[in-house]
């Protein structure tokens, strides 16, 4: 599964502060093929979208989410919070490949590629910052 989990503030940004873009600093790993936060400069995307969400303990919108398309990063933008996102390669996430991750302080983040089944689950109240694109499909691979 192509995910990535992490905190803002832990990421070696080149002191510019940029985490998606297309600096080789965006690259959560420079050995790997797909990095989730980096678009090669020149390589257009489409489908750009953003949401700003704050989110309270019990609500159900987060379930039954279609398969992902492009990118997608959600980021804790609270101080705290209990932001919990699954995921898994089958719709019923009864997968052995089904993994989950909890954004709790602000800075949190998970990024996730195509094609994998998603649902969240509000544990705290907790405020994200959700970003989509969808990378050309020429040079996204």
């Amino acid at each position: 599964m192509d995910i990535e989990f992490g905190n803002l503030n832990d990421l070696d940004t080149n002191d510019t502060g940029w985490f998606i873009g297309f600096s080789d600093w965006t690259k959560a790993d420079p050995a790997k093929d797909v990095n989730l936060r980096f678009n090669p400069y020149g390589q257009e995307f489409s489908n750009l979208s953003a949401k700003w969400m704050h989110h309270t303990v019990g609500e159900t919108r987060g379930l039954n989410k279609p398969i992902s398309y492009g990118r997608t990063i959600t980021m804790l933008m609270s101080d705290s919070g209990g932001f919990r996102i699954e995921f898994s390669s089958s719709p019923d996430f009864k997968s052995p490949d089904t993994h989950n991750y909890v954004l709790k302080k602000r800075g949190d983040f998970i990024a996730w590629g195509a094609n994998l089944y998603h649902q969240a689950f509000v544990e705290c109240d907790s405020t994200t910052l959700t970003i989509r694109w969808e990378p050309s499909k020429e040079l996204s691979q």
